[in-house]
């Protein structure tokens, strides 16, 4: 049986509810194991404390780096889900691309930017589903900066694991098509100018549905 369909359990092993299934999935057409994906890049001089994911679509301008944004940079176009298609989210995941090999004072900088960093998701702009602090979604290992035993010495930085996780719901995100919707990054400081073109990715892991 496919996942979505009445009676059947999703990935996390949760049987959908049937009033849902009706509503999200269709009897009819491809379902597939998707991710969503979008890069916002940090910006010191930009002033935006608050700041969206999948505002700015496949083939738009990126208002940070002037150029039309591409695959590499998102795949989703209008920031929400097409006609014809539903989606639904388990697991979030967050990863970081830096712009620049960090130095001692950049990593300080870097952590101290994400310790004040919350992601919230809100449906229609009115909905909230979560509100996450992002040191939890990026799956930092530590909160605080190693000094090297000796000076010149950047073991302690090399040794700093990946800037990644993967976040599984309890309850999945149902993204209904046509519908406005919200993944809002808070900046509780401006980003240095150092950290500036780092990328931040969000991607929704979950089950697309395009109608046959």
């Amino acid at each position: 049986m496919r996942p979505g369909m009445m009676g059947d359990a999703d990935p996390m092993g949760v049987v959908l509810p049937p009033t849902l299934n009706l509503k999200l999935f269709q009897q009819e057409g491809d379902q597939l194991d998707y991710t969503h994906y979008d890069r916002l890049l940090l910006n010191n001089a930009g002033g935006a404390i608050e700041r969206s994911f999948f505002e700015v679509g496949l083939g738009a301008n990126d208002p940070v780096s002037s150029r039309r944004k591409t695959l590499a940079d998102t795949n989703l176009r209008d920031g929400r889900i097409p006609e014809g298609q539903a989606f639904a989210a388990f697991v979030l995941k967050f990863w970081n691309e830096a712009n620049a090999n960090f130095s001692e004072a950049n990593y300080l900088s870097w952590i101290q930017w994400v310790r004040d960093t919350v992601i919230q998701i809100k449906i229609d702009t009115k909905q909230e589903y979560g509100t996450w602090k992002l040191s939890e979604l990026l799956g930092i290992p530590m909160n605080a900066l190693i000094v090297p035993a000796a000076a010149g010495s950047n073991v302690a930085l090399t040794a700093v694991g990946m800037y990644q996780s993967l976040k599984p719901l309890n309850l999945y995100i149902p993204f209904p098509r046509l519908t406005s919707w919200t993944i809002a990054m808070i900046q509780g400081t401006t980003p240095a100018a150092t950290l500036d073109n780092t990328g931040i990715v969000c991607g929704l892991v979950g089950i697309r549905n395009r109608a046959g």
